[in-house]
C-alpha cells in the first residue's frame, strides 16, 4: 500500500525546483511509461534496390503513414456514431431486490418482508429533428474525406522524401565516385612529375606541388565517403530500416535524367489545384463547417421521441405473523414526447455564431493554401528550367574540362606547358566532374520538386516504376 501512494503522490507532484534535471526512480518510471517496441523494416542485403521499391517499403513501414490511416479510422468511426442516431435505441434491463419495510400501524411497526423481480426492455427513438441527425452525419462524413486526403498527403510528403534521400545518396556516392577519380588523377601528375624530375626536367618545388595536390585529392576524398555515410543514414531512417545493415541502391548512371518539361507553368498550377490533396482536405474541412452551420441551426426546431417499455414483474411478500403472498404481472410504459427549447441564454445564437465563424476560417485556410500552391509551383517550375540548363551546361563543362586536362597533362610531359598549367586544369577537371554529378541530381530532385507541389507524386504513383 505505501509503494502505491508514493507512486501516486510522484505521479501528481511537478519537478521540486527549476534549475536541477528531473530524477524519478526506476519504479515509478515502469508505472507510469509505456515501452513500444521499435519496428525496423527488412531488407535483402544482396538485392539492389530501385526507387519504387524503397517507396513501397516507406509506405509498408512508416510510422507516419501509419498514424494517419488510424486517425482516418478514428472519424470513419465518428461516421458510424452519427449514423447510430438514426436507429432506435433498445435496452434489456432486468433486477431483483429485497427489502424489509416497517409500516407504522397505530403504536406499533409491522414488519413486511419484500421480494420483487423485474425484468423489461425499453426502446428510445426520435421521430423527428428537422434535420439534426442528418447534417451532424454529413459533416462527420466531411471530415472523413478530410482525414482520407490527409491521409494521402502523408503517403505525398513521404514519397517526396524517399525520392530526395534518394537522391541526395546519388549525389553523395556520385560526388565520392568523382573524388576518386579525381585522386587518380592527382597521382598520375605527381608521377609525371616525379618522372620529370627524375631525369633532371622538373624541379622540386613542383613534385612538392604535385603531392600537395595529391593529399588534397586523399582529404577531398575521405569527406566524400563520410558525406556517403550520412546519406546512407538519412535513407536508412526514410524507409525505417537499420542504416548497419548493407544498402544497395541503383546507381545514378542507370537513371533517365529528365531533358524536357512536358507541361507550361499554367498547366502544372491547374494541376496542383486539382490533385493536391491538403487542398483537397481542407476544402472537404469547408464542407465541414457548412454542415455544422446547418446543424447549429436545427436547434431552433423541436424534437418529437418516443420512449416505451415492455416488461414483467413478480414479487413475494410476507407479513410477520401472517403467511406469504406471491404475485406477477406484465407492465409497460409509452411516452410520446416534444422537446422545443424556448430559451437558453442565446447559447444557440453564440453556436451559430461559433459555426459560422469556423466555416469562414476554413474558407480563408483554402484560400491561402492556393495562394501558397501557386507560389511553391512557380518557384519549383523555375528550378526546374534551370536545373535542364544547368544540366546542359554541366556536361559540356566536363567535356572541355577533361580535354583541357589531358592536353595539359601531355604537354607537361612534352615540355610543353608548365605544372601550374597542370594543375589549374586537373582542378578545373574534379569540379567539373562535382557539377555534373550534382547537375544530374538536381534535374532529378527538381522534377519530384514539381511533380511533389502539383500532387503527381500520389496520382502517378511510382510504387514499382523508375523515376
Amino acid at each position: 500500500m505505501t509503494y502505491f501512494l508514493q507512486i501516486g503522490a510522484w505521479g501528481q507532484r511537478a519537478p521540486a525546483t527549476p534549475d536541477v534535471p528531473w530524477l524519478p526512480d526506476h519504479h515509478s518510471l515502469e508505472h507510469f511509461t509505456s515501452v513500444v517496441s521499435p519496428h525496423e523494416a527488412s531488407i535483402d542485403g544482396e538485392h539492389v534496390y530501385g526507387l519504387g521499391e524503397l517507396i513501397d517499403i516507406a509506405e509498408s513501414n512508416s510510422p507516419t503513414t501509419q498514424a494517419a490511416w488510424n486517425r482516418a479510422k478514428v472519424n470513419a468511426a465518428s461516421v458510424g456514431i452519427a449514423k447510430s442516431e438514426l436507429y432506435p435505441t433498445i435496452i434489456a434491463l432486468t433486477s431483483g431486490r429485497t427489502y424489509l419495510n416497517p409500516q407504522l400501524f397505530n403504536q406499533t411497526f409491522v414488519l413486511q418482508d419484500w421480494g420483487i423481480f423485474d425484468a423489461e426492455v425499453r426502446l428510445a427513438y426520435t421521430l423527428v429533428d428537422f434535420g439534426g441527425r442528418r447534417t451532424e452525419i454529413t459533416a462527420t462524413q466531411a471530415r472523413l474525406v478530410a482525414a482520407n486526403l490527409s491521409f494521402n498527403n502523408e503517403h505525398l510528403i513521404l514519397i517526396r522524401q524517399v525520392s530526395q534521400a534518394y537522391f541526395n545518396l546519388l549525389k553523395a556516392r556520385g560526388l565520392r565516385e568523382a573524388a576518386a577519380v579525381s585522386l587518380h588523377d592527382a597521382k598520375v601528375t605527381e608521377d609525371a612529375a616525379q618522372q620529370r624530375r627524375n631525369n633532371g626536367l622538373a624541379t622540386v618545388p613542383e613534385v612538392l606541388e604535385a603531392k600537395a595536390a595529391t593529399a588534397k585529392a586523399v582529404y577531398d576524398l575521405q569527406s566524400a565517403i563520410g558525406a556517403e555515410q550520412i546519406e546512407v543514414g538519412n535513407l536508412a531512417r526514410t524507409i525505417t530500416t537499420n542504416p548497419v545493415k548493407p544498402l544497395k541502391v541503383e546507381p545514378l548512371d542507370q537513371l533517365r535524367i529528365p531533358d524536357r518539361l512536358d507541361l507550361s507553368v499554367e498547366d502544372a498550377i491547374s494541376t496542383a489545384f486539382k490533385d493536391r490533396p491538403d487542398l483537397q482536405a481542407d476544402q472537404a474541412r469547408v464542407s465541414a463547417a457548412q454542415a455544422e452551420v446547418k446543424h447549429a441551426r436545427t436547434s431552433y426546431y423541436p424534437s418529437l421521441t418516443f420512449e416505451g417499455s415492455k416488461g414483467w414483474i413478480r414479487g413475494f411478500g410476507e407479513q410477520y405473523g401472517f403467511p406469504g403472498t406471491y404475485a406477477h404481472t406484465p407492465t409497460y410504459d409509452a411516452t410520446l414526447g416534444l422537446k422545443w427549447t424556448v430559451f437558453d441564454g442565446l447559447r444557440r445564437e453564440n453556436s451559430i455564431r461559433q459555426a459560422k465563424a469556423e466555416e469562414k476560417v476554413a474558407t480563408e485556410e483554402v484560400r491561402d493554401r492556393q495562394d501558397e500552391i501557386t507560389n511553391e509551383v512557380w518557384n519549383d517550375y523555375a528550378d526546374a528550367t534551370t536545373a535542364l540548363e544547368q544540366r546542359q551546361a554541366a556536361a559540356a563543362l566536363l567535356v572541355a574540362s577533361s580535354e583541357s586536362y589531358a592536353a595539359a597533362l601531355e604537354s607537361y610531359k612534352d615540355g610543353v606547358r608548365n605544372f601550374l598549367d597542370v594543375l589549374a586544369a586537373e582542378n578545373a577537371l574534379a569540379q567539373a566532374r562535382a557539377i555534373d554529378v550534382t547537375a544530374r541530381t538536381q534535374v532529378l530532385q527538381a522534377f519530384t520538386d514539381l511533380d511533389f507541389r502539383t500532387g503527381d507524386l500520389i496520382t502517378n504513383h511510382p510504387k514499382g516504376k523508375q523515376p
